[in-house]
């Protein structure tokens, strides 16, 4: 999952980075990725209590594999407030552009991965892509049955409200994570013609949560129009989610300097090939964390600003990807 590309980078910067990347020294990869979720949550509680986090890709540190410990296990279970995963029933074929099934494999895998999150009491939220009813009603059947929080969605890029009615549709009030039935992920409002037709839109939709970008266009949503977004449409409170990359870099972001084209920062890696103008990024480096949490201008600080109930983190599998190109594995 990430958000609408706007800029391109050029090889010179993947180049450059590359080369960087080689001379790190030895990272405990998983420790890293959980710890800079703990201080995450920790930075954002004491700047506004109640502040909850969504990790995203991350699943695989809910197990004890892969050099990651029972500390970490339980340090990350304390720190989110709840975790999603994508695919686990239904998949996108790129190379088909078409919703597939999950290999059986893959979904044991996540049942596996996900069993301590939900034995801990953590909202687990489901999110399979689609392009069928029969496929969109196989998986709904298929969550439910696992007690995940599921959401079957026609659209990969995540770009524009569906045309169904959010699945298990109240009008209650929420006030945690723990409460959400169904929720909605926009990450790209540029099919809107408008910020306020985008406000609007959203405005009109009866989803427990939403997940949204912090900006549209150059500028971020501010905290009157959060918290409009807070009411459903047909009654009832809702929580609000800003998106925030933990894992990758992206270029068209406020943070990009141009410079880094041809002078990549010390903690920038390799492009990600899957998604156009997106870097993966040495997570554990001082550099990248600042600009993450810890100051006026910093990515959290400007979601704790516009007054969102939380941040959806995500590539928090960045700490895998690294794990398999140390080993000589597929990145």
């Amino acid at each position: 999952m990430r958000a609408w590309k706007i800029l391109a980078a050029g090889m010179a910067l993947l180049v450059g980075a590359a080369a960087a990347s080689k001379a790190e020294p030895m990272v405990d990869y998983p420790a890293a990725m959980v710890g800079l979720i703990c201080d995450l949550k920790t930075y954002a509680v004491e700047k506004k209590p109640g502040f909850g986090l969504i990790g995203n890709g991350g699943a695989g540190l809910f197990l004890e594999q892969d050099g990651n410990t029972g500390e970490n296990v339980g340090r990350l279970l304390q720190a989110l407030d709840g975790t999603m995963a994508e695919s686990i029933f239904y998949r996108w074929d790129t190379d088909e552009n078409r919703a597939a099934r999950t290999s059986r494999e893959d979904t044991e895998y996540f049942h596996q991965a996900l069993a301590p999150a939900r034995t801990a009491g953590l909202p687990v939220l489901s999110l399979d892509y689609v392009d069928s009813e029969e496929m969109a009603g196989d998986s709904y059947q298929k969550n439910q049955e696992k007690g995940y929080i599921p959401w079957a969605s026609f659209r990969r890029d995540l770009d524009d409200l569906p045309k169904e009615e959010p699945f298990k549709r109240n009008d209650r009030d929420i006030a945690a994570l723990s409460q959400v039935q169904n929720y909605l992920v926009l990450l790209n409002p540029s099919k809107f013609g408008s910020r306020e037709a985008y406000l609007e839109a959203l405005r009109g939709t009866d989803y427990d949560l939403l997940i949204v970008d912090l900006f549209y266009g150059p500028e971020t949503l501010t905290a009157g129009e959060v918290a409009s977004l807070r009411q459903k449409a047909h009654g009832g409170r809702r929580l609000v989610y800003a998106y925030m990359s933990v894992g990758e870099a992206e270029t068209y972001r406020y943070y990009w300097q141009r410079e880094w084209q041809d002078n990549p920062p010390c903690w920038l890696a390799e492009a990600n090939t899957d998604w156009q103008d997106n870097f993966k990024v040495k997570y554990w480096r001082p550099e990248w964390q600042h600009i993450l949490y810890g100051s006026r201008d910093s990515y959290l600080d400007k979601i704790i600003s516009a007054g969102f109930d939380g941040a959806f983190l995500d590539v928090v599998d960045a700490y895998y990807y690294f794990l398999s190109r140390e080993s000589g594995g597929q990145d």
